[in-house]
């Protein structure tokens, strides 16, 4: 369904305005803001020296060469998403050099919403770096009086004059979204698409032009069902590839082109992009990481287990860099590199490697309180479930009771019955099944979810689906076992826009194993196909389709489709190859 693609026959006016609320809410901020106070720099400020990220030739106005370095560590640990030390970096450049109008802008975007945290807060500091920024423009060049007015416009205006802020043409052709972009988001990427069409051959404007578009397009970046790009994705996505046809090592556009395709029905137009990546930054966890993101669409699940474990190995010596210069570690990947590098491990049939990450990931959030912490301590389980190692499920000691624990205590009683199912323990089964019909009947009933509920209710909502697949299937009803196992798929779809996907995308895998048991041949075939489709090149699917032409005496397709199968898992654990 994520890989239809078409043209988009119709856009909007090139010079449509903001709705009169909008602009009244931005002209109100403009007099509020017009008398901000430019901060005082601290001339104290410091930062570790990080190299190995990546080069940059964004020559500033500065007459000091310190402040130059400086900046450009700044720019490049931003393009790294390492932003606590992008800021740190930029506020010892202006240590360096209290009038570099660039140096103060660096804090400013570096202060403000990213791709990953798109709100504001407060943002007095912002402003007050905006407005020192300002103060100091007038011996700038033109592009950086353009970049530090850009800047001015993200947060209020700072006393600009008000004017017309366009929104832009829009390739989105119906896509909507369940929140509306900031204005004042809107009012920055504006500008900054206005300097990529004077500065069209800018690597750096093109890198924040993309994120501005990407930060002012809330929800989906592509539709998924006719694979349309949203907002300016499609517009940025082609300024970037143009752009490294001239600039192939440039961090910030390769990095950029991952993030905008790797949801798109061709996420293969950033896999040069993602080969490039972490040789170019082997210094950053995230970038070295990132690679992942493509490869995992592409069925190179085995690289994507490979740079995820060598960007748990630079967040080590990353660290070790930064307490060897005195400075405190500010930032860590390693939650979510672990959560790919179990994902990639698991689609790639490493099954020891999948479970042994998941213990990681598990053992990493043991004190946390949060239900995303619930889920990571539920990893080894819903890790043995897909293994069908059903002996090791029902040893796993079940979650310390505690009404704060609900999400934990659902998914293991969740993994007992289905492993209960399994083993012909039936009536057992249904007992343990109970405590997840409970909790999810607990969820619904709540009127005001809050994010922690409705995050648990949406992943146990399909974990009940295949729970209720398994008990119909032990029981015989084989109609009532697909009914539900598709229902599983369709809930799955529903919300299974991350990644890497939350239950590894198990619900076509468990349907298709539902249409085996039922002897139900093509129904499997179908299923494992849907797989394919909506993960290619995974060996679940390719080992399940094998099975099911096979059964249907489909000979020569079957030995096709086994070699395929034994070629995308040559690295799987000796278990999983057999059929």
């Amino acid at each position: 369904m994520r890989r239809l693609s078409r043209s988009c026959s119709t856009a909007l006016p090139l010079r449509t305005v903001l709705p009169l609320r909008h602009v009244l809410r931005i002209g109100a901020a403009l007099l509020l803001a017009s008398c901000v106070t430019p901060i005082v720099p601290d001339l104290a400020a410091t930062a570790p020296v990080l190299e190995n990220f990546g080069k940059t030739t964004q020559t500033i106005t500065t007459s000091k060469p310190e402040a130059q370095r400086l900046f450009d560590q700044g720019v490049l640990q931003a393009y790294a998403f390492n932003e606590h030390e992008a800021v740190r970096a930029f506020k010892a450049a202006l240590a360096a050099d209290p009038a570099c109008a660039m140096c103060a802008w660096g804090v400013a975007w570096q202060l403000g919403p990213n791709i990953n945290a798109t709100e504001r807060g407060d943002q007095t500091e912002m402003r007050r770096y905006a407005a020192l920024a300002r103060e100091h423009m007038s011996r700038v060049t033109p592009r950086e009086r353009g970049l530090i007015e850009a800047m001015t416009a993200r947060y209020a205006g700072l006393g600009v004059p008000v004017r017309e802020v366009p929104t832009l043409p829009s390739d989105i052709c119906g896509v909507k979204s369940t929140k509306a972009p900031d204005p004042l988001d809107l009012a920055y990427l504006a500008h900054m698409r206005e300097l990529a069409k004077a500065f069209p051959d800018d690597a750096d404007i093109a890198s924040l032009y993309a994120e501005a578009a990407m930060i002012a397009t809330p929800g989906d970046w592509w539709d998924r069902k006719t694979g349309v790009a949203a907002g300016q994705i499609g517009a940025v996505t082609a300024h970037i590839e143009r752009l490294l046809k001239s600039a192939p090592d440039h961090t910030g556009l390769n990095h950029y082109l991952i993030h905008a395709v790797d949801a798109s029905p061709q996420p293969q137009r950033a896999e040069a992009a993602a080969d490039r990546l972490g040789v170019l930054a082997p210094q950053s966890p995230h970038l070295r990481h990132m690679p992942a993101h493509i490869y995992a669409r592409i069925a190179r699940f085995g690289d994507a287990v490979r740079v995820n474990q060598s960007a748990l190995e630079s967040e080590v010596s990353l660290a070790e860099l930064i307490k060897r210069q005195q400075f405190k570690v500010v930032k860590d990947w390693d939650g979510h590199n672990l959560h790919f590098l179990w994902f990639a491990a698991l689609m790639d049939g490493r099954a020891g490697l999948a479970l042994e990450t998941a213990r990681r990931a598990a053992k990493r959030s043991a004190e946390d309180k949060h239900v995303y912490a619930e889920y990571n301590r539920s990893l080894p389980l819903l890790t043995l479930i897909r293994l069908q190692r059903w002996a090791d499920v029902l040893a796993e000691p079940a979650p310390a009771a505690d009404a704060g624990k609900r999400f934990g205590t659902a998914v293991h009683a969740h993994a007992r019955a289905v492993a209960l199912a399994r083993t012909g323990q039936l009536a057992q089964a249904r007992e343990a099944g109970d405590v997840v019909e409970n909790a999810v009947t607990i969820l619904k009933r709540e009127r005001n979810p809050s994010g922690d509920e409705s995050f648990a209710l949406t992943l146990l909502d399909v974990l009940l689906t295949w729970q209720q697949a398994e008990l119909a299937l032990a029981a015989g009803d084989a109609d009532a076992a697909q009914r539900a196992a598709q229902r599983g798929v369709d809930l799955e779809d529903a919300i299974e826009d991350r990644e890497p996907p939350l239950l590894a995308a198990g619900s076509r895998n468990l349907l298709g194993h539902v249409m085996l048991e039922a002897k139900r041949w093509g129904g499997a075939e179908q299923a494992f196909r849907d797989d394919l489709a909506d993960q290619p090149g995974s060996g679940w699917a390719l080992r399940g389709l094998t099975q099911s032409l096979t059964r249907q005496g489909k000979s020569t397709e079957a030995a096709t489709v086994k070699a395929q199968w034994e070629k995308a898992w040559r690295e799987a654990d000796g278990v999983l190859r057999k059929l």
